[in-house]
C-alpha cells in the first residue's frame, strides 16, 4: 500500500535509523531524472537531480512537486559533498516547504 507522507519525516526516519543507502524520489512533472538523496550512517552525504548536485539541488527543490520515494539499502553514494549543510538543517528546510512523497508501506 502506498501512503502520502511529509518528505521531511521520511528523511528523518532514514537518519534516525542510521541508514546507509539511497532514497530516489520521482518528480511529478515529466522528468527523466530522479532526485537522489544518499545516506551514510544516517547522514545525508550527497544529493543530485540530473546534472545538478548538492547545495544547488536543495535550492531548486522547492520548484518541483515530488512523486514516489523508493529506498535502496546499501547503495553507495558518490563522494560526500563538502558543500552540503548538516543533515538536520536540510531536513528543517524541507520540513518548512511542506513537500510530501508517496512511500510504500508494508
Amino acid at each position: 500500500m502506498t501512503v502520502l507522507k511529509l518528505f521531511a519525516d521520511v528523511l528523518q526516519e532514514h537518519c534516525t535509523g542510521k541508514k546507509n543507502g539511497a532514497l530516489f524520489v520521482s518528480v511529478a512533472e515529466e522528468s527523466e531524472n530522479l532526485i537522489r538523496f544518499f545516506f551514510k550512517d544516517g547522514n545525508i552525504s550527497a544529493i543530485s537531480y540530473g546534472p545538478v548536485k548538492d547545495k544547488e539541488c536543495l535550492e531548486i527543490l522547492d520548484c518541483y512537486n515530488l512523486g514516489k520515494a523508493i529506498y535502496f539499502d546499501g547503495m553507495k553514494a558518490p563522494l560526500a559533498s563538502a558543500e552540503l549543510p548538516p543533515t538536520n538543517a536540510i531536513i528543517s528546510m524541507i520540513r518548512k516547504s511542506g513537500k510530501q512523497v508517496q512511500v510504500e508501506v508494508r
